[in-house]
């Protein structure tokens, strides 16, 4: 076979492809995950996907556009991309913030490569494939469903030998005209195909000379953070949630599923040994049951794992859960999303349980040393109204006051859901029962929104029957200077942050000049990233070239900034 750089290539693009150039303005739309507004994240399939080609022999590596682009203003993305040799590049279309970027990254791979395939994949390209197989024509396949390390073997492997695409499971192609669909992949052995491997990562990122392209989002590299997940889908019907439990039996054919507990913790050492770094472990443990987590804790004990462990909870937990909890793990914090105070609205919106019950974890999490507790509320929910939304801060401000002396820190958080509504979710199949209005009801409709807009206001794809877009939008600003106000009583910020962080909001809110940040994706960063849940990593030789690189780049990139 003739050596080509890769055999496949995931590129992960920005949210807006053109985002340097135009004057957005995307407010705090991204102020409660690690990324920017550009949304340079790339889903965490790309990492096994990505390990399980290495591991049958195919070479593959990351191309992260997004990252590449918020880190340089020269940045050429032509340059890079017809520097990148591949017969497979597959884009990652998973959320809908994407469509833009997406569709704009295929047509100039198909431009530039036009003898190479595109493949789409993630739960957007899932739900809106024969949409994207119908109208653009630079895109060749979609692999849709879940688990499709298994699909993209079989897909390089059907373009390498030349044989039938029929054999790919999930494959959407066109064949004399018609657009075909093959039966997905059974689900069960797919999640034994999933590994989230850094070791593979960090080697790739130096076998293509190419460490920014590799990176999971842009500050990786100063915070480095490892992730894994106890399962794929949800035993829950979150409403908004495109990866809720209705969503995923009605797009991906298949139930929730639990991974192997011990093949987490296997996982959880790969970072600690390879990056020294915490890990985010996504999905609620308790909730997966005794017989569950406690295997998970044996597991981790077994192998000596030390490293902070983030855990989230879909809903409160017992005694029995985080007692066993603290005996594993030494330095753990949590987090829980209960979206609002209301318990009426919260029931409405998600799987409800009472504040009784959540204060009680609260305080069981203190009792038992968790460092750290975020408490995440939400903007723009069904039967939510403004009087809900500030009532909603109060409460959290109450939490945080009942924490201010505690060991364990207390953070409260709420932001808009927004821009779009998810594809697939019970919020977006069915609108009139709790009472949405949707503008976004296809990838074109979603590309427009974003080709078009300027502001966050012209990117919120919905309004409800409780609030329109502009009570939205307003509801979020005045949560954001009342939070920063309650920030500053509890001393989580001082006088002179409260005062900067106010007056940019409403020099924001007025259209006035506002202090951005130095970032080409001109972010709003009203809410301070304490979200960054820890800071302490292990000496590693990687988390050691790591910060060698880091310090190379700063200099660098300083030289570059002078010249």
């Amino acid at each position: 076979m003739l050596y080509m750089d890769a055999d496949v290539v995931f590129v992960h693009p920005p949210s807006i492809y053109d985002f340097r150039k135009r004057d957005i303005d995307p407010g705090p739309i991204s102020d409660v995950v690690p990324s920017t507004p550009v949304f340079e994240m790339y889903p965490v399939g790309f990492i096994s996907m990505l390990n399980f080609l290495v591991q049958n022999g195919f070479n593959a590596r990351i191309a992260n556009v997004a990252v590449r682009m918020v880190e340089s203003k020269k940045f050429n993305v032509e340059k890079y991309l017809s520097e990148i040799e591949a017969p497979i590049f597959g884009i990652d279309l998973h959320w809908l913030p994407h469509a833009h970027g997406a569709l704009n990254l295929a047509r100039i791979i198909k431009n530039i490569h036009p003898e190479s395939y595109v493949v789409f994949g993630g739960y957007s390209s899932t739900y809106f494939r024969y949409e994207l197989m119908k109208n653009y024509d630079f895109i060749d396949f979609v692999l849709a469903g879940d688990f499709q390390e298994y699909g993209i073997y079989k897909l390089a492997e059907a373009l390498e030998e030349g044989a039938s695409y029929s054999e790919v499971p999930g494959l959407v192609y066109r064949e004399n005209g018609r657009i075909k669909e093959n039966q997905r992949y059974d689900f069960r052995k797919g999640l034994d195909n999933v590994f989230l491997n850094y070791e593979v990562l960090l080697k790739n990122a130096i076998k293509y000379h190419d460490v920014k392209g590799h990176l999971p989002y842009a500050d990786w590299l100063r915070n480095p953070e490892g992730f894994t997940m106890i399962e794929r889908g949800c035993q829950l019907n979150c409403g908004f949630c495109g990866g809720s439990n209705f969503a995923y039996k009605s797009n991906f054919a298949m139930n929730y599923q639990f991974r192997d507990p011990c093949r987490i913790a296997e996982e959880i050492e790969m970072s600690q040994d390879i990056l020294g770094s915490p890990v985010f472990i996504a999905g609620d443990i308790a909730l997966a049951g005794p017989h569950y987590y406690e295997r998970l804790f044996k597991c981790l004990n077994e192998r000596r794992i030390d490293i902070p462990l983030l855990t989230e909870y879909f809903k409160p937990f017992n005694e029995d859960y985080v007692k066993s909890l603290s005996k594993t793990v030494e330095d753990f914090s949590m987090e829980i999303s209960p979206e609002t105070y209301d318990e009426n609205v919260r029931s409405w919106n998600k799987s409800g349980y009472s504040n009784k019950d959540m204060e009680r974890s609260f305080s069981l999490a203190e009792k038992y040393g968790s460092k750290k507790f975020d408490v995440y509320f939400s903007i723009g929910l069904s039967h939510q109204n403004k009087k809900n939304v500030m009532d909603t801060v109060e409460y959290a401000g109450n939490i945080m006051k009942g924490y201010m002396r505690s060991s364990m820190r207390m953070s409260t958080f709420i932001s808009p859901i927004a821009p779009f509504v998810d594809p697939g979710s019970l919020w977006y199949e069915k609108p009139d029962l709790y009472g949405f209005k949707i503008y976004g009801r296809s990838v074109s409709d979603v590309y427009r929104i974003l080709d078009l807009g300027r502001t966050w206001y012209d990117f919120l794809d919905y309004e409800t029957n409780w609030m329109t877009k502009d009570d939205i939008v307003n509801s979020t600003y005045d949560a954001e200077i009342r939070m920063t106000q309650l920030r500053y009583e509890v001393g989580e910020i001082t006088e002179e942050a409260r005062d900067t962080i106010i007056r940019n909001v409403m020099n924001y809110r007025e259209g006035n000049n506002y202090c951005r940040n130095d970032r080409m994706d001109k972010h709003l960063a009203y809410m301070s990233k304490d979200i960054e849940w820890s800071h302490r990593h292990k000496p590693t030789l990687t988390s050691l070239l790591i910060l060698l690189y880091r310090s190379y780049d700063s200099v660098i990139g300083g030289m570059s900034i002078r010249n």
